[in-house]
């Protein structure tokens, strides 16, 4: 690729950005300013690694879980891949996957790699992703580090020891997981894809990894009407990565009686007509502003509407419902949702209907803060772009993206527990449910 396609690529995030992201009057960054300043970075990239970089970190400015730059692949295969994966817990980071050659490293705390302290990493990659305090998503930590450690003989420092490593050529699907053990015996009501248990014979478990799976809300009906002693319900959404918030809605609407909102959201709103006119009347003297409104030709609040077209804050707002007035719920006793860091997009929408029903306690950690419909596009340089789309709030104006939904009750396992297998906020969890029966 040559600059002229480097620039054409570093106009084209600017440009769709500058049209659908929906918090630029709460973001700081000056979009045009940004877009000046990185120009002669993009015409001085020594190389396809730099340019690409620069597309992460300009998009990474704005702050936002669902927006961000999807590196070529061809340029990750060249890159390598890590042997591991990283968790953050408790403000730490410890190995939840990795090839067999490392498996006895799993569920350790890393302290360094290559003699660098894991934070001064986690540090180093925040200008590139999304990031909420030292917490990273999983995913991104293991395509973004491979750029800054050597092809071989990396070493890592866990808890545990040291071990070598060498990135790998391709991405591992041979990687072993740390697993959490489950302590109380349960009955296992399996009758898909899911994951279902039966704990004391009355409280249904149910893991819900993603919201990409159409027969979710079927496998789960077929639970709760095959279980007539059901007393409540758990459902663990600590690993779920989100999908399609519609899918979700399902299954809220099994648990959830009549319609139902969710979040408060909002969308650019924009036509041509519209944004020709705010650019004459943003040309106009303050004294001309007050001579239109004086004379009636114009209102404050017209006035004020064409400055937000040009400043990029113009929107159309609304909220998201679902269900149907006289819809009754399949179960209606106590339900419990378990979240973490890793409880994504889909995941938070889901959330948020039960917070605005007022229909479960919520145990965990907050959540990762992001979700918003990304506008998505192939750039010329082999990358896409990810850019968010709708601005959400909870139902009752909370807002959560860039900072996560907060739990009912607080409850984070340890990385000693991490470390043994103890899977301690699934325990809590149990424990509060038995109380609710």
């Amino acid at each position: 690729m040559n600059t002229a396609d480097y620039i054409a690529d570093l106009s084209v995030i600017w440009m769709q950005a500058s049209l659908v992201f929906p918090y630029f009057d709460r973001n700081e960054v000056d979009w045009d300013c940004a877009y000046r300043e990185f120009l002669p970075r993009i015409m001085e990239a020594k190389t396809p690694k730099e340019a690409h970089l620069l597309f992460a970190e300009f998009l990474n400015l704005l702050g936002d879980g669902h927006t961000d730059y999807q590196f070529p692949k061809a340029l990750l295969d060249e890159v390598g891949y890590l042997p591991f994966s990283m968790r953050y817990i408790q403000d730490r980071y410890s190995i939840d996957t990795a090839i067999p050659e490392f498996q006895a490293y799993l569920g350790t705390e890393v302290v360094s790699i290559n003699q660098i302290p894991i934070h001064t990493w986690i540090q180093k990659l925040k200008r590139y992703n999304y990031h909420i305090g030292n917490f990273m998503p999983i995913f991104r930590i293991k395509l973004l580090l491979p750029f800054f450690l050597e092809k071989q003989d990396n070493i890592v420092e866990t808890s545990r020891g040291s071990f070598s490593f060498s990135l790998l050529p391709s991405r591992p699907n041979n990687l072993c997981e740390q697993k959490l053990h489950f302590p109380p015996e349960y009955r296992s009501l399996r009758n898909g894809r899911l994951d279902l248990r039966l704990y004391e014979n009355c409280i249904l478990y149910i893991r819900l990894d993603d919201f990409m799976y159409r027969q979710a809300a079927d496998e789960i009906r077929k639970a709760i009407e095959e279980t007539p002693e059901l007393s409540s319900i758990l459902l663990d959404l600590r690993e779920n990565v989100g999908g399609m918030t519609m899918n979700g809605a399902k299954i809220a609407e099994l648990l959830i009686p009549g319609e139902f909102g969710s979040c408060r959201k909002r969308t650019r709103s924009m036509t041509g007509v519209g944004l020709a006119s705010a650019s004459q009347i943003s040309q106009w003297s303050n004294e001309e502003i007050k001579k239109h409104i004086a004379d009636g030709l114009s209102s404050r609040e017209e006035i004020q509407e064409s400055f937000d077209y040009m400043a990029n804050k113009h929107y159309d707002r609304y909220i998201s419902t679902h269900g149907k007035p006289e819809q009754k719920a399949l179960f209606d006793g106590p339900c419990v949702i378990l979240t973490s860091r890793h409880t994504v997009s889909a995941a938070e929408d889901f959330i948020a209907m039960f917070r605005a029903s007022n229909r479960a306690t919520v145990i965990g950690t907050e959540t990762c803060g992001t979700t918003g419909t990304p506008f998505m596009q192939d750039l010329s340089c082999g990358g896409w772009m990810r850019i968010c789309s709708v601005g959400y709030q909870l139902f009752d104006g909370t807002e959560f993206v860039g900072c996560g939904i907060r739990p009912d009750i607080y409850c984070e396992i340890t990385t000693e527990d991490f470390a043994a297998g103890y899977d301690s906020v699934l325990q809590t969890g149990l424990s509060i449910m038995k109380q609710m029966k």
